[in-house]
């Protein structure tokens, strides 16, 4: 049916397209890492990264420096840049966190600036919108616990996550650009604190016995 010149130009194309199609395949092969890691295109358009950045830990060896961190029931999606991939739980040794500042445990990390207790909408806003999830919250302004302590928290908010944590220092880097006053604890204190938390606000005063 065919003379064997156009048979062969025929087959010649049909060899052409299997390598273009083998290259393509192998290519996106190629950008899946033998961990098991797949990207996902940047679906957090709000999020933005942190200054300091996360060591990931892996089992076996290896280490893969980040920006970001979100841990969910099947492992971990981290991001660099503007890609975040995911990694499987089981392939993750630790993740190692900075300190948000070189100071002793028991001194916490303080922020000045203005504040008043109505101005939390701006504070919880920004935690809902990165975070997607309610800013959580272990005190809003006095609290029994506050009372009982001496402690005149009329004018402040507690928020129980750890500084160093990722939506630690997210909070405190939003804090300080917004100029809003914080004390920032590591670990308990007795008499002051409980255990790790920030508490949004200026310094609490000793109530007054009279």
């Amino acid at each position: 049916m065919f003379t064997p010149k156009i048979r062969f130009c025929l087959l010649f194309l049909v060899c052409i397209y299997q390598t273009a199609y083998s290259q393509v395949t192998r290519q996106g092969k190629e950008q899946e890492t033998n961990s098991g890691q797949v990207n996902r295109p940047n679906e957090d358009a709000k999020s933005t990264s942190d200054t300091a950045s996360l060591t990931m830990t892996l089992v076996g060896g290896g280490e893969i420096v980040v920006d970001e961190v979100t841990e969910d029931k099947d492992g971990y999606w981290y991001k660099r840049g503007n890609i975040s991939t995911f990694i499987e739980r089981a392939k993750v040794a630790r993740v190692e966190r900075p300190k948000v500042a070189e100071a002793p445990a028991s001194s916490p990390i303080e922020g000045n600036g203005q504040w008043k207790l109505s101005d939390a909408t701006k504070v919880q806003d920004f935690f809902l919108n990165k975070f997607n999830r309610p800013l959580p919250l272990s005190a809003f302004g006095q609290s029994e616990l506050h009372t009982r302590w001496g402690w005149d928290h009329r004018n402040g908010m507690d928020v129980g996550v750890h500084p160093d944590s990722v939506e630690g220092r997210a909070l405190i880097t939003f804090l300080r650009a917004e100029e809003i006053p914080f004390l920032a604890f590591r670990s308990a204190i007795p008499g002051i604190a409980t255990g790790p938390h920030i508490h949004i606000g200026n310094r609490s005063h000793r109530l007054s016995l009279h």
